[in-house]
């Protein structure tokens, strides 16, 4: 969808753990003037007045970082830019939210999924090995994905999804792909960039309470470079888990691949 001023915009709806903040770097390497909102829903899951999650107690709520407010910067026109890219977590729209009326109106809309079990044993391992939280279920995204996707369809949009394991075994097709569907030119510049000191990263991403371990892998890369797809059953995760974790992964992995494979199935191909 493109504006009378030629401004691309496009919306990234994603799952934790899935790429989706490279494909911020992407965006960024585009070579247009960008503005890059960073997960905005999430102030208002997390700090405004309809707070969902019950993290960060100790921050006051914060009556600017309403559903409506945020809504609202989104759909700003940044006439300054060439190209608005908006992240947000699917799972940061409240259940109560899940409607039309919620979902920003002007942009392309995209989503990118994952194999759950990938995202599940990331998640666990960034949590659990850096920044002390817990792992919740609630917040793996999934169905938000689908009951967004279906919104959309509703609203006669044609759906755009990428796969992150696609994007890892082939970025540069997976890319073009995208790009030709969102009404971007790819460019190889794209997929190389240069690695981002925390401070610049926080500074680029407005990532605020955002833990800065989540994206060492991203702050600190050089680029998408190809990787030989897994196995499904396979993670390349070697970390060993207790029966209890072990549970956990496998309800997750069963809770969600149904909505996984829904979107799976109308993914972009190279």
């Amino acid at each position: 969808m493109t504006s009378l001023s030629g401004q691309k915009r496009i919306m990234l709806w994603s799952v934790p753990r899935s790429l989706s903040t490279a494909m911020c770097r992407v965006m960024l390497n585009s070579g247009l003037t960008t503005k890059v909102m960073f997960e905005p829903y999430g102030n208002s899951y997390h700090f405004g007045p309809e707070r969902v999650s019950t993290r960060y107690p100790r921050y006051p709520i914060d009556p600017s970082k309403s559903y409506s407010n945020i809504k609202k910067r989104q759909e700003l026109p940044y006439d300054d830019k060439e190209l608005v890219f908006v992240k947000n977590m699917a799972y940061h729209l409240a259940p109560d939210r899940l409607t039309a009326e919620w979902i920003p109106d002007g942009f392309t809309h995209t989503f990118i999924i994952r194999n759950p079990r990938s995202t599940i044993i990331s998640k666990l391992k960034v949590h659990n090995n850096f920044t002390g939280w817990n792992y919740d279920p609630r917040e793996s995204g999934y169905q938000e994905q689908v009951q967004i996707a279906h919104v959309l369809q509703q609203l006669g949009h044609r759906l755009v999804v990428i796969d992150a394991d696609d994007l890892m075994e082939n970025p540069e097709g997976i890319l073009r792909a995208y790009c030709r569907e969102v009404g971007l030119e790819f460019k190889p510049s794209m997929i190389h960039w240069e690695p981002l000191s925390e401070p610049d990263f926080q500074e680029t991403f407005i990532c605020g309470v955002w833990q800065p371990s989540w994206f060492t892998t991203v702050r600190t890369s050089t680029g998408l470079y190809p990787k030989p797809k897994r196995a499904a059953n396979d993670t390349g995760n070697d970390v060993s888990y207790d029966a209890e974790t072990r549970d956990l992964i496998d309800r997750c992995e069963l809770d969600n691949t149904n909505y996984y494979e829904e979107l799976c199935a109308l993914r972009l191909t190279a």
